[in-house]
């Protein structure tokens, strides 16, 4: 049985648990309050990590509170995390010579972290009985979002833990024109040199899946990954966008 299968309305705060929500689960920076990487990962985990510091608490929690009813989930509990819950040990961040001056600028990121106060809220949902959700291969699903910068927060959480994740989804990360510090595309930059890092240095694997509509053509950004499935999905501003899967190669 999965974890997430014990947990009850009436022991759900004390089940929060990091290493198991980080095991097997999406990493998905840049998230807003999008699940399309719910609908569109479930075969590969049932645990998913958000990160974005652009959107406020308030509309967080009212989207993880209400917005999984519309399609057909019930919400089991929601729990506002501490810090101190997030690394009970403390971290010390891993320091990476910035790749591209005018474009890694410390400045933009302090910047980035200090757009909203950052928060976190761990929920954990249930597809109800009633639902003709056929097609939906988690009955439960664990979410975790973080109100932060990505990269400080993979290596606060993934890197200090020994943990890569399964699956990475990138989304319309707001590169280039938008307000994104980083470049999660580009393996030279600090995400995947995380993923890297923790791989030599603690021996965990690099993500299984990466999930994107940042490619037109079917390669994928980051090395060793081959072309696995395309599809439509309908994102939250109700536009249908062209996304694709690739699979590490062996």
């Amino acid at each position: 049985m999965n974890w997430i299968d014990n947990i009850t309305e009436g022991n759900f705060n004390a089940s929060f648990d990091i290493k198991k929500i980080l095991a097997n689960s999406t990493f998905y920076p840049a998230s807003g309050i999008d699940a399309t990487n719910i609908e569109a990962l479930s075969e590969y985990t049932n645990s998913f990590v958000h990160v974005d510091y652009s959107v406020t608490e308030e509309k967080v929690r009212r989207a993880m509170s209400e917005d999984f009813q519309g399609v057909g989930y019930k919400l089991i509990g929601l729990k506002h995390l501490s810090k101190e819950e997030l690394t009970p040990n403390g971290f010390k961040q891993n320091n990476f010579p910035l790749k591209d001056s005018e474009v890694e600028r410390m400045e933009n990121m302090t910047q980035a972290r200090n757009i909203h106060s950052s928060f976190c809220y761990w929920a954990v949902y249930e597809l109800n009985e009633s639902s003709t959700g056929g097609s939906k291969k988690n009955k439960r699903f664990s979410l975790l979002h973080i109100g932060g910068e990505a990269c400080a927060t993979f290596d606060a959480l993934y890197v200090n833990n020994g943990i890569n994740s399964k699956a990475v989804a990138i989304l319309n990360p707001g590169e280039g024109y938008g307000d994104n510090w980083t470049i999660f595309r580009d393996p030279g930059y600090r995400l995947f040199q995380l993923m890297k890092l923790n791989s030599e240095k603690n021996n965990a694997e690099l993500p299984k899946c990466i999930f994107t509509n940042m490619t037109l053509e079917k390669e994928c950004f980051w090395p060793g990954y081959k072309f696995e499935n395309e599809r439509m999905y309908c994102r939250p501003n109700g536009n249908w966008d062209r996304c694709m899967t690739f699979e590490r190669a062996l």
